[in-house]
């Protein structure tokens, strides 16, 4: 497993987090982790399962229950402010949803092993062109959690091959992250696999089938009155209300194919000579 000090010394702006250590005892059959990379869209995925009314916990910013609840810790109040199904979902308190009772989701970016010892059974897979979610990621970890060790990079050809949060540098992080959990979820009884690209442009029916991996079943009209409310210029225009007095924001883009837009002879070489294509192609991406 990686070195647990390293990872908490970059806490709730990247994978590990002191709340998120106590979180993982109490998972159990019951819980989903939501797998993904950072710029991901995992924001989008989550906004949508609350507006949906979905059972989705954040353990980095939420204190876990093992009866399936979560309760927001006022430490992170600031962040939760810059998202609007998380701090619609604060304001519950403590946050057990109906009639989603029986799967807990939750947001995670850590790696597989942190969960072996645990009862966990299935995984949903949220995978995005790396060109775009490493993008994604430089971006919120320049622009929002301002990281010193990422802050060092001129630019995001150099922020690539520098080392993240697990020692290896990025395009090595992605690549080990998603093969690692491919293996993981061949042992799972429940998996699901959505590519963020596919959810921006067919949300509803990307989500019914992600549910219903798991056994759970929602009318077509809910999930679509969830979309609407997750739309990026809703999520975004929230954000600037209720983020406070900082121009830093989570809500960036959202676009799919983004990387068509500022790829460069350099970085798409970087890219292209990795390992890292083996293991996007296998999602269907050419990279």
């Amino acid at each position: 497993m990686v070195d647990e000090p390293f990872l908490l010394l970059h806490g709730i702006q990247d994978r590990y987090n002191a709340l998120y250590k106590d979180n993982i005892e109490v998972l159990d059959k019951a819980d989903v982790p939501i797998a993904s990379i950072g710029g991901s869209g995992q924001t989008y995925l989550g906004n949508l399962l609350i507006e949906a009314g979905a059972n989705y916990a954040d353990p980095y910013i939420e204190r876990l229950g093992a009866d399936g609840s979560s309760t927001p810790e006022p430490a992170y109040d600031e962040y939760r402010n810059h998202l609007s199904g998380a701090l619609q979902k604060s304001m519950q308190l403590s946050y057990l949803s109906s009639p989603f009772t029986s799967v807990r989701f939750f947001k995670t970016h850590l790696e597989p092993a942190f969960f072996v010892d645990t009862s966990v059974e299935g995984v949903w897979l949220l995978i995005r062109d790396p060109r775009d979610s490493l993008y994604s990621w430089f971006n919120f970890r320049r622009n929002f959690a301002k990281d010193p060790l990422d802050l060092l990079a001129a630019d995001f050809t150099e922020w690539l091959q520098r080392p993240g949060p697990t020692g290896k540098n990025r395009l090595d992080d992605w690549a080990d992250f998603y093969t690692h959990w491919e293996t993981m979820a061949q042992n799972l009884s429940s998996v699901a696999i959505s590519r963020f690209e596919d959810l921006k442009l067919g949300p509803v029916d990307e989500l019914m089938f992600g549910l219903s991996r798991f056994g759970i079943e929602v009318d077509r009209d809910r999930l679509t009155a969830a979309v609407q409310k997750s739309e990026f210029d809703n999520m975004a225009s929230h954000e600037r209300k209720n983020g406070g007095l900082s121009s830093a924001r989570i809500m960036r883009k959202g676009q799919p194919y983004e990387w068509k837009t500022w790829m460069t002879p350099a970085t798409q070489k970087l890219f292209s000579e990795h390992r890292i294509t083996d293991v996007a192609y296998t999602f269907g991406y050419a990279v």
